[in-house]
């Protein structure tokens, strides 16, 4: 879908700030326009120095946990990790039991089962945990939301450690530590709120090792990675310290100790490339995520475990088989979504659909790829275990806040939560073509507000580019959720197709000119459309991020076109 374009408007602000700090106008234009001014936000953004992440003593609570931690571990004491079934849960649930590990804990994992659990901590998994006479239950990406679950717990003599890092609302007051960088029911507030559960597991480990083991550079060298790993996988913003954490992560994963992380890198033949979020977000994320939509969790807990080179290659192996899996399965439940719109509600504002036969664990992702298409806010139901009842995963546009929408009629919910951009929901089958009318005539988006938003960062002639401006932007990198890579415009550039490529025809080579400059670009595009936009005028205004081609040592500039008009 074309999208609406925006030349943002900060070019004197961004000025400032590259005489302030002593910063290329070009990367002062990119930071500035992402509203990154800040002395502090401006250095962690240009920093590759781990001490400069904020201070692990800052979360609340960690003193209190450490000390709990090293009081159960001189005792002795059976501790349980419950971590979360995604990237993130994974990722956390391993940094805490491999260290624990390491120190010669009594440690063991539980994670829940997505369909018959559900998230996060539940009665079923302390009964487990009272009948195994654990001491210490410490939470990993979950537990800020379930007082419930917690006080059954203590009251069964098993004493709790929340790490978490969503939303709080009343936290849980008969846990012994809460640590949640959202916390502000402290005096003391963490800087970042935007770390995920497995960064807070790593700060928290930080502490510990500093503070009894003085040897914080032994979660460092084993787990940087990691937290890297979940801080892409559960999409964080790519500023302040996650920044840092993940240009580090980035380069640390090339050469990881872990054995079945070389695997899963190996089998995506990622292994002799330099890595970066889009390989992570898209390749090894959904390998990781796969065992918890079609399998257990635990299956990547066992990899990264192993010490067994024939145990490594069989479960990454089954975890490619199961990604696989959930591809068909989300490509069937995607076609069959979309022929369901366009017989049915094509025209409305918001996406109600049930999908008989879709799975719940790719309904998220359908979701998601649905709202791509149509750019509409769109609620995906599929049945649940009672088959009176649906679940839904709920995905929206900047441009609509869909838990405000769905909060004015959560009477109609047997569970609810979410926040403005994903939601999910519980609701009896009967009542979903109801919901669907309530909706769409609550919903006041305008036509505009249909069309994707494009903010580009200067208007720029591809031609005044040069390799110091490309070293300049590499600087900023890694690029990514909430640190987008730059656009910039570039206007009457003529245009010719030069060659097609791929199996879809959807890679097309141009020769960009412009007065009597010359230069190579890139399209990703749908080449039909392409060639039919250029046949009655050949120039245009095109969207692009510039790069450097190497190409048998001989160095040259190339465009990436991002769109065009």
């Amino acid at each position: 879908m074309k999208s609406n374009w925006y030349i943002y408007n900060k070019k004197k602000l961004a000025y400032d700030i590259s005489e302030k700090y002593g910063i290329s106008k070009l990367m002062s234009i990119v930071l500035c326009n992402r509203n990154i001014s800040d002395e502090t936000d401006v250095k962690m953004m240009l920093s590759d120095n781990i001490a400069d992440l904020n201070d692990e003593k800052l979360l609340p609570d960690i003193e209190k946990a450490c000390d709990i931690l090293y009081q159960y571990l001189q005792d002795k004491k059976k501790i349980r990790i419950v971590g979360d079934y995604d990237i993130d849960g994974i990722c956390s649930t391993y940094i805490l039991y491999e260290t624990l590990k390491s120190i010669g804990a009594n440690i063991s994992y539980d994670i829940p089962d997505r369909i018959y659990d559900g998230y996060g901590i539940n009665y079923s998994i302390i009964d487990k945990a009272i009948n195994d006479k654990v001491d210490l239950i410490i939470t990993c990406d979950n537990g800020i939301a379930a007082e419930e679950q917690i006080n059954y717990a203590v009251k069964n003599n098993i004493k709790v450690i929340v790490t978490d890092h969503h939303d709080v609302g009343d936290v849980p007051k008969s846990a012994s530590a809460i640590i949640n960088p959202k916390r502000e029911d402290l005096e003391i507030q963490y800087p970042f709120k935007e770390i995920c559960g497995a960064v807070v597991i790593f700060k928290f480990l930080l502490r510990y090792f500093d503070k009894y083991q003085n040897n914080r550079h032994y979660i460092i060298d084993n787990f940087l990675e990691f937290a890297m790993l979940a801080t892409i996988g559960d999409i964080m913003p790519l500023v302040n310290e996650n920044h840092i954490l993940v240009k580090l992560g980035l380069i640390k994963i090339k050469n990881t100790k872990n054995n079945g992380l070389k695997s899963l890198l190996s089998i995506s033949e990622l292994d002799n490339k330099s890595i970066t979020p889009y390989h992570i977000g898209y390749i090894i994320g959904p390998l990781i995520n796969a065992a918890g939509r079609m399998d257990k969790a635990t299956t990547v807990l066992k990899l990264l475990s192993s010490e067994y080179d024939n145990e490594i290659m069989e479960i990454t192996c089954k975890l490619k088989e199961l990604n696989n899996e959930r591809k068909s399965l989300t490509d069937e439940g995607l076609r069959k979504t979309v022929e369901i719109i366009e017989e049915k509600y094509k025209n409305d504002k918001i996406l109600v659909i049930f999908v008989d036969g879709l799975k719940e664990q790719v309904a998220g992702i359908v979701a998601g790829r649905i709202k791509e298409i149509y750019y509409k806010p769109t609620i995906i139901l599929t049945e649940s275990l009672d088959k009176n009842e649906a679940k839904a995963s709920c995905r929206s546009i900047e441009q609509y806040d869909i838990y405000k929408g769905l909060k004015q009629f959560e009477n109609m919910f047997i569970k609810f939560g979410g926040h403005k951009l994903a939601a999910g929901f519980s609701i009896l089958k009967k009542d979903i073509d109801i919901l669907r009318q309530k909706l769409n005539d609550n919903c006041d988006l305008s036509v505009e507000d249909f069309k994707p938003k494009t903010y580009i960062d200067l208007e720029f002639p591809f031609y005044n580019f040069n390799i110091k401006h490309i070293e300049e932007l590499e600087k900023l990198e890694p690029f990514g959720k909430g640190f987008e890579k730059p656009v910039f415009v570039s206007k009457d550039v003529n245009t010719q197709i030069v060659n097609i490529y791929g199996d879809n025809k959807n890679v097309v080579k141009l020769r960009l000119k412009k007065d009597e400059h010359y230069s190579q670009g890139l399209s990703f595009t749908d080449s039909n459309i392409l060639i039919d936009r250029l046949k009655n005028n050949s120039n245009i205004d095109i969207l692009y991020y510039p790069k450097i081609n190497n190409y048998m040592g001989n160095v040259s500039l190339e465009f990436s076109i991002i769109d065009y008009r």
